[in-house]
Formats: C-alpha cells, structure tokens, sequence
C-alpha cells in the first residue's frame, strides 16, 4: 500500500490552521477547531455566527417573493372556498411524499374537503406526471384543480392534455427548468429566480403554505407543528443543508420528536430510534422506510401512513414499511451480490474508467441504491442496470466528484432510449443489445475528460484535535453545527499519536472497537462496519467524528479511517 493512503486506500487533505478564526473563538467562547471550522464554512463576523449557532423561524424570508407563488395560494384558496376538487399529485420520492401530506393536511385544516392525493406508481407508469399516470388520477378523481408536487416541470404535453380537460394546473416543484416551460396557472420553482434554489420540495411546499397562512389570516394554524414533515423530505432528498433548509430543518428535528401526527410517530417507534433525533437518523433510517413501499410496489401507503389520524392504522402501517424495508434489504443485498461477483469477472481498474454492469430481473426499484454502494466502495462513476424478459433495460448512474455522469451519458447517447438527470446521478433506457457498445463508450468519455487525481478518493479531515481535548463541552460545539448534510458535513477530525490501552474487541455484525488512553481516562473509538479489517497492529492515527455513546452517556470517537 502506498505510504501516502490510508489504511482504507484514501489520500487524507489536511486543511491548514485558521489564524483568522482565533477572534471568533474568543468571542463566542469556541474551541479553536470549531471557530476555524465556522470560518471555513463561510462564517466570519460575529453575526453570522450567531445566526448559523441559533436558527430562528423568524429569519425566513417572506414566500411571496418567489415567483408565482402568490397566484398559485390564491388559486388554492379560491378552489377551498368554493369546495372544488383538489388533487395532490406527489412523487413516490420521501420528498414527493411528505410534500403531497404536508399539503394535504394543511389544506384540510383551512376547510377543504375535496382534496384527494394521487402518488404514480414507479414500475407502471413512471417518474412524476407521467401520461399513464395523469390519464389515471383523473379517471379516479377527476380533479378541477391539480397541484403537482416535486414533479411536473418537464411536464408540457400532459399538462396540455390535462388543461385541454379543463383542469386547472399548479406545479410546485424544484427540479431543472427545460427550454419550454408547460402552460400552468402557476409554476413554483425556485429555479426561475435563482434564489431559495436549494429547497427540496417539502421546503417549497411549506412556503406556499406559509403563503396561504398569510391570505388566511392569523390563527388558523401553526404551521410550527407541521416542520417534522420538511424535516424528514429535506434531509431525505439530500439538498444543501444551508440558510433556510438549515432553520426548517434544525426546527423540525425537534418537531419529530413530538409529533401531532400518529404515523410519524410509529415509524420513529418502528425505527426503534432514541432521542435526540438526529438528520442521520432521518437519512438511514426513517427516510429508508418511507421509501420502500414506492421501491417494491405502492408508495400510497407511506403516504396513508403520514396522512392517517388514527394511532391504530398507523401502527399497522409502520409494521408494514418496516417489513417492506426488510425486503428491500434482502432484495438489494441479493442485486449487490451478483453485480459484485460479475465485477469481479469483467472489472479492470486500469481499462475500465467507468463500472457498468447489468443483469437479467434486477429490481429497478433498488438499481439507484446498488449504484451507490458500488461507487463509494470503487470509487468509479457506476451505472446498474435491470433487464426485464424482453430486454428492455432501465439503469441507475452515480457519479463522484469531478465527473459529471450526466454529460457522460449525453456522449453516449446513440446507445441509449432515454436517459436524464444532473452530475452526480441519472437514469437511463436501453436495450440489451446496446450495454456493451454503451459500456466502452461510456468509459472512453470518462478518461478523456477527467483527470487522473479524481480516481483517488480523498477524505477532508476539519483540523486536529487531541484526545486529551476530548470531552462532552467539545462535543456540545460540534453538535451545535449541526444538522449535518450536503454543504454542512459532518466534520471529521485527525487524532495524533493514538495509544490503545487494551486489544481491540469484535462485537455485532462486523464492527470493532478500540480503547484509547485520553487525559481523564478511557476512550472509547468504535469502527461500524470495519471488523474484518486487521487490528492486531494499533493504529497510529484515527480519523473520526466525535460522537455521543448513548448507552454510556459519554462521548466517543466514531471511527472514519486510519493510519
């Protein structure tokens, strides 16, 4: 192994000390990694610390700003006075899901009572407002007025076609605008304007409904008690954890833990997670869940599961996703291990710049998530794809930093039926006979356009800290950056001249932990996932995370990599 990887193969950047950062820590009472961490990310005057420290609601901008969304509350609130039929149309998404419910639920308590919701299903008819599943939604409901949520902006013929139907139409929605916009009454994305871009559409959805709090006038609900919703869809749909998603989310973790809603709490009760809720726990756990029942056949149950009033139902339904998650497990588990052993055959890192592999009744709905595993574990941008028994092929793509996979797939687009998406992740179409023409131009694209330092994966270690200087007050700064996610990472930490006090020790499934020799005592250091790795050598460094040992109620250190 090269003497610059780590034990895991990766080249540690190491960022420098921030001088600039002393006068923060001094001002805010920060230890020095922290207040540098703070600086690094963006925040440097005393105000804009205290504002990322202390979230607050009352920071949030007002929603009438982004373009449309005033027409589309008052279209809404027209539509609840005269008692119209309203339709929901979500996607099968954690997003899409807790965008549809939140909307719904509030609509309901404004004095709708013509709403009905509508989620495609992903084997049948596809992403969003896909023909089939517009032309079904409407033989079921038949809606007068349609509001499609985290979906519908590419949608211009079927929203003509709803239209010429005499629906009126309100898309809600934070995708890529396409060089034709559809007809809509309104059109909510914030990617018209170029500000609050980085919502998910739960986000979004609460800022319509913030809007028609304001048309309705004060008191007619909290919209406080609706935050676990935009928690749970913001963090699931992995958008940046900044400005305002960081104050609807910070806010609405805390909303989680004491729910109005039966089915929110079943599926914490499920999930079988402890207080405080954490954005982790939403990511790996709760969202999961959510998810599986649109992975392996209807996501409308999730949806009933958000939706329901009754503590009975909900139970039963959180039963049930959580079998469904199981299954996806297992189903996944099984996907993973035949692209593994099929990679092991064909893979050759020198030749093949990029990983794509396919196989006869893959499950589509878990393509995305082996995707994923493969190309964190190989760091190569990676395409899975399923074939059903006519060889008609779907795939899931993701990428890694410094090679857009979506541009990859644009190169090869004589290969493929369809195919979209942005630079970290796509989907495509194709025919058996095409996968391995697409396979080598695929790879081709990807060495001629990146370079060579992208297929070494890195880990950004925050700073130094001693393991003298670990303590819970330590672990109370850092926390306080939280909730960690995508432009707020979780920090992780270098721990110089490692001294294990005692053996490692094996415990669960396949994990370790270490005992280490700190200032005030033992420290413990705990590896998920690492225990099939060698540690009869201690480590001389560790790269981790401080984290809080529920069961010891003391801090610990997670372990990330070593050296």
């Amino acid at each position: 192994m090269s003497a610059d990887l780590s034990a895991l193969r990766r080249r540690w950047i190491h960022r420098a000390p921030c001088a600039e950062a002393l006068e923060l820590a001094r001002v805010h009472t920060l230890h020095d990694q922290v207040a540098s961490l703070l600086w690094h990310r963006g925040h440097r005057d005393a105000e804009q610390v205290r504002a990322f420290l202390d979230p607050r609601l009352q920071s949030l901008s007002d929603p009438f700003l982004i373009t449309d969304l005033r027409r589309a509350a008052e279209r809404i609130m027209a539509a609840v006075a005269a008692q119209q039929r309203i339709v929901i149309f979500g996607d099968y998404d954690v997003d899409g899901i807790t965008s549809t419910a939140l909307l719904a639920r509030v609509l309901r308590r404004l004095g709708a009572r013509n709403v009905a919701t509508f989620l495609p299903l992903r084997m049948e008819e596809g992403y969003g407002l896909s023909q089939d599943g517009v032309e079904r939604c409407v033989e079921q409901h038949a809606p007068e007025l349609l509001i499609a949520v985290d979906c519908g902006t590419t949608a211009v013929d079927q929203i003509a076609w709803l239209t010429g139907r005499g629906v009126d139409v309100i898309v809600i929605d934070h995708h890529a605008l396409p060089p034709q916009l559809p007809a809509t009454h309104a059109l909510v994305n914030p990617q018209r304007d170029g500000k609050l871009d980085y919502l998910a559409s739960v986000g979004l959805v609460f800022k319509v409904c913030h809007g028609l709090l304001k048309l309705a006038g004060p008191g007619a609900l909290d919209l406080r008690e609706y935050l676990d919703l935009v928690a749970l869809g913001t963090v699931a749909d992995i958008v940046p954890l900044v400005e305002e998603n960081r104050v609807l989310v910070r806010r609405g973790l805390r909303q989680l833990e004491n729910s109005r809603w039966p089915g929110v709490l079943a599926l914490v009760e499920v999930s079988q997670i402890s207080r405080p809720i954490t954005a982790q726990d939403v990511g790996f756990r709760l969202g999961p869940r959510l998810n599986a029942s649109g992975r392996l056949g209807d996501a409308m149950r999730s949806l009933r599961l958000l939706e329901t009033d009754d503590r009975a139902e909900a139970m039963e339904l959180a039963a049930e996703l959580n079998r469904n998650n199981r299954d996806r497990q297992q189903v996944e588990m099984e996907t993973l291990a035949q692209a593994e052993l099929q990679l092991d055959q064909t893979y050759m890192p020198e030749r093949d710049w990029g990983i794509v592999l396919s196989g006869a009744n893959w499950h589509w709905g878990v393509i995305g998530i082996v995707a994923s595993r493969l190309q964190k574990r190989h760091h190569r941008p990676t395409v899975i794809i399923g074939f059903d028994e006519t060889g008609h092929g779907k795939g899931s793509g993701r990428s890694i930093d410094g090679v857009s996979i979506i541009d990859a797939l644009r190169s090869c687009s004589e290969h493929l039926e369809l195919f979209g998406g942005h630079d970290m992740a796509a989907g495509l179409n194709i025919r058996a006979e095409r996968v391995d023409a697409f396979r080598e131009a695929f790879s081709r694209h990807i060495r001629a356009h990146a370079l060579d330092e992208v297929f070494q994966s890195s880990l950004e270690l925050s700073g130094t800290i001693s393991l003298g200087e670990v303590c819970d007050e330590l672990f109370e700064q850092i926390d306080a950056l939280s909730p960690f996610g995508r432009h707020n990472p979780e920090p992780i930490f270098l721990f110089e001249q490692v001294i294990c006090t005692r053996p490692a020790r094996l415990f669960g499934r396949n994990h370790v932990k270490l005992f280490l020799r700190g200032e005030q005592g033992e420290i413990e250091a705990v590896g998920f996932g690492l225990g099939e790795h060698d540690w009869t050598r201690p480590p001389a460094q560790l790269a981790g995370v401080l984290d809080w040992d529920d069961y010891n109620d003391r801090v610990q250190i997670r372990i990330i990599d070593w050296r």
